[in-house]
């Protein structure tokens, strides 16, 4: 599945610049540069569910943005991002149930943006932006803890599992099992942003975004299980949401500056 994530993000991150080769040589800017940011996710089921109550979790992520201009005021912006989500359930028929996990993903948002200038009260220029686009995900893997009456009868004051993926003979008793999970995960991204430039060439992007999940945890109705713990189940017809605020320090590439002197030099020659 993780080689299917990495053919999805080398044909979509070709298809970005193929497009915008073709679409527009005028305007050919690419920036690039390290981000990070802070994360708030949460769980939305898809079906009533009255025995726990969902809380946020906070998290974070990490990668590289690149943003390819595309018009005089457009931008088309991609990331490859280590991000780090989770959920969090606290029991409604048991006091005792507290379950955790952290679910570890490999991000790509796509964003189209359309940025817009303004003006601080002394005269200095910033832009904003608005954008939109898919978000594509790849669930790694996940580890979490469970605290529970049924395990404090057992004398087990809390449980640290992992999670295994698809069908496994014999699991061990801290073995959470999805047997048909949805690794692969698509979403939209909603976001705004101010964009700061210091230095001729360097840009400082601030960001917040709602990231609206549409995949499901897994496809199938059968709930993640351990196997001798048949007390719980964590409902898996489930989407990931969640709220980013994001900062990245991009440098421009010169692309246009370069053509610009190649186009200069050969008028001359002839």
């Amino acid at each position: 599945m993780f080689d299917t994530f990495k053919k999805t993000a080398k044909y979509s991150i070709f298809f970005i610049f193929a497009h915008l080769t073709l679409l527009n040589g005028a305007f050919a800017q690419l920036l690039i540069g390290p981000k990070v940011g802070a994360q708030l996710s949460w769980i939305d089921f898809e079906d009533d569910i009255d025995f726990v109550d969902s809380q946020p979790v906070l998290g974070y992520n990490g990668g590289f943005m690149m943003a390819f201009r595309v018009g005089e005021r457009y931008f088309l912006q991609t990331e490859y991002i280590y991000s780090r989500k989770g959920k969090k359930y606290e029991g409604e028929t048991d006091d005792a149930l507290e379950y955790k996990m952290v679910q570890h993903h490999f991000d790509l948002p796509i964003i189209y943006r359309v940025d817009f200038k303004g003006a601080f009260s002394k005269g200095r220029s910033f832009k904003y932006y608005l954008g939109v686009g898919p978000n594509i995900s790849y669930w790694w893997k996940a580890n979490g803890t469970l605290k529970s009456s049924e395990l404090e009868e057992a004398s087990i004051p809390e449980l640290e599992y992992d999670v295994v993926f698809g069908e496994k003979e014999d699991p061990a008793f801290n073995e959470l099992v999805v047997r048909d999970p949805n690794r692969l995960q698509l979403g939209v991204n909603f976001a705004a942003g101010i964009v700061l430039e210091p230095q001729s060439g360097h840009s400082i992007v601030i960001d917040i975004r709602y990231v609206l999940g549409h995949s499901f945890l897994s496809d199938d109705d059968e709930p993640a299980r351990f196997e001798e713990i048949l007390d719980f189940a964590d409902p898996l017809r489930a989407r990931n949401n969640g709220i980013r605020l994001g900062v990245a320090y991009l440098f421009d590439t010169k692309i246009s500056e370069r053509k610009r002197g190649k186009t200069t030099r050969k008028g001359r020659e002839r």
